[in-house]
């Protein structure tokens, strides 16, 4: 229905028929990472824990029981970080999770550490030697932390190693 009234603002202002229905492609939609389309998912533990997940029909953000393990990345902490991260606030380009890390040489004082970063192809954090000066986006000092920035683009939420 929106989508039509959308073709109907369209087709108004330009006088004409622009674009059919059949000829609308949703690439002119921001595209939002894949976890923001999925239902929320209690888990598989006994616990109760307040969270919010992205409703993509209405655009809103939900609370929802956690059960404080498993579950999907459409899974919030807060509204405001739902909002953020899935819904109106959403950014593409100025999401860190989407970006290689940068792993550019230190001069000054060149450092070798294991750090983890989302690959974006496998939808995992995942672990690399990492080599640059400072703390740079899509670079986590641990798993849990990379699995927490990055987890709406999870299908699955990731177990991290202990």
């Amino acid at each position: 229905m929106l989508i039509k009234q959308f073709m109907a603002v369209i087709q108004l202002f330009c006088g004409l028929r622009c674009v059919s229905g059949d000829d609308l492609n949703m690439d002119w939609v921001i595209k939002k990472p894949a976890a923001c389309y999925f239902k929320p998912d209690y888990g598989d533990c006994k616990g109760h824990f307040e969270r919010y997940f992205y409703n993509h029909s209405n655009y809103r953000c939900r609370r929802f029981e956690y059960s404080g393990c498993g579950g999907n990345g459409n899974n919030f902490e807060s509204k405001r970080e739902c909002r953020y991260l899935c819904g109106v606030k959403y950014d593409p380009e100025r999401d860190s999770c989407l970006r290689p890390p940068s792993n550019i040489w230190c001069p000054i004082w060149p450092t070798y550490a294991e750090m983890w970063t989302f690959d974006n192809k496998t939808k995992k954090c995942v672990p690399f030697l990492y080599h640059q000066c400072a703390l740079d986006r899509n670079v986590f000092p641990t798993c849990e932390q990379c699995k927490k920035h990055c987890q709406r683009h999870m299908l699955v939420l990731q177990h991290c190693p202990e």
